[in-house]
Parts: structure tokens; C-alpha cells; sequence
């Protein structure tokens, strides 16, 4: 009976540290591409939406990007924004749907997907965050102002997650 019992408490054990430390956990790696191994994580469900939010160099007035992570990809969902000057789409491509409201103009049904997308941390006025659910995440805070960030969907491990920083605890 002892025998049983220590089997049973053994395989247990095992399924808890591999439920540990297998990738389960669906994430947006932040991997900051100038400093080894400094990666922030944000805990995203399949299918979640997150938007990034910025100043506009040129124009000064809020840009946002929003972006849908699905089957370990990144798909831009709409862009919105206040002007149509320097740096900015004055209408949608083929496919795509331009329409202003409330003085801001939007595109929806953008097409594609990215593997990664790679921003560089304004400095001085970009002010990029992060906003997903209910929450905004000043960039630059977590990653560094002027650090140039890969963002890539994966999937992480407990253990990486509780050694590591994450935007949403």
C-alpha cells in the first residue's frame, strides 16, 4: 500500500512541475533587443486584443494601432488616428474600409499578419503604451525609453512568468 501511495504522490509531483514549467500560458513577448535577456511579458488570451497607443512625431495628436493575436500571429485589426498629413494614410487600401467619426478617421479591415513587429520607445514625445482589457502600460516604464522592442506572440512556461517581469501581474 505504501508503494501505491508514493506512485501516486510521485506521478503527481510530476504533473505539477511539468504543468510548471511546460509553455502553457499564451503571452506578447516585449524581447528589448539591445539588452540580453530583457524580455516583459503580457498574459494574452488566443484571440485577444491589444492596441499601442502613441503621440505623433510630426502632427502631435494620438495615433492608435490595434492588433488581434491569433495562431501565434500578430493581425492588425484597425488604425485610428486624428490627421492625414505627413506619415499618415488619407484613404484605405483595396479591401479596407476609411470612414471619419468624431473627428478622428479610422481603417478597419486591414489586411495580413506579422510573425513580429519591432518598435523603437519614443524619448521624448511618442509616450507609446500598451492598453489591453482595462489597463494602459506606459512603454517606457517597463522597456525603456529609446529601446527598440521586438513584440512576438509565444507561449511561456509558470516558471518563466513568475521569474520574469509582466505588464499584468
Amino acid at each position: 500500500m505504501k508503494v501505491v501511495f508514493f506512485l501516486a504522490a510521485a506521478i503527481l509531483a510530476g504533473l505539477l512541475l511539468w504543468g510548471y514549467f511546460y509553455p502553457v500560458q499564451s503571452v506578447l513577448e516585449f524581447d528589448v533587443l539591445e539588452e540580453k535577456n530583457k524580455v516583459v511579458y503580457l498574459k494574452i488570451e488566443e484571440g485577444g486584443h491589444f492596441r499601442i497607443k502613441y503621440t505623433h512625431s510630426v502632427h502631435l495628436s494620438d495615433v492608435i494601432e490595434e492588433y488581434e493575436v491569433r495562431n501565434n500571429r500578430i493581425y492588425p485589426v484597425q488604425l485610428i488616428y486624428e490627421d492625414t498629413a505627413v506619415g499618415m494614410p488619407s484613404n484605405a487600401q483595396e479591401g479596407e474600409t476609411f470612414e471619419m467619426k468624431d473627428g478622428k478617421y479610422y481603417i478597419t479591415g486591414l489586411k495580413g499578419y506579422h510573425e513580429d513587429i519591432t518598435l523603437s520607445i519614443g524619448k521624448v514625445r511618442a509616450e507609446h503604451t500598451l492598453l489591453y482589457k482595462e489597463n494602459s502600460y506606459l512603454l517606457k516604464d517597463f522597456l525603456g525609453a529609446g529601446s527598440v522592442v521586438k513584440i512576438k506572440p509565444g507561449r511561456e512556461s509558470m516558471w518563466n512568468l513568475v521569474r520574469g517581469v509582466t505588464f499584468n501581474e
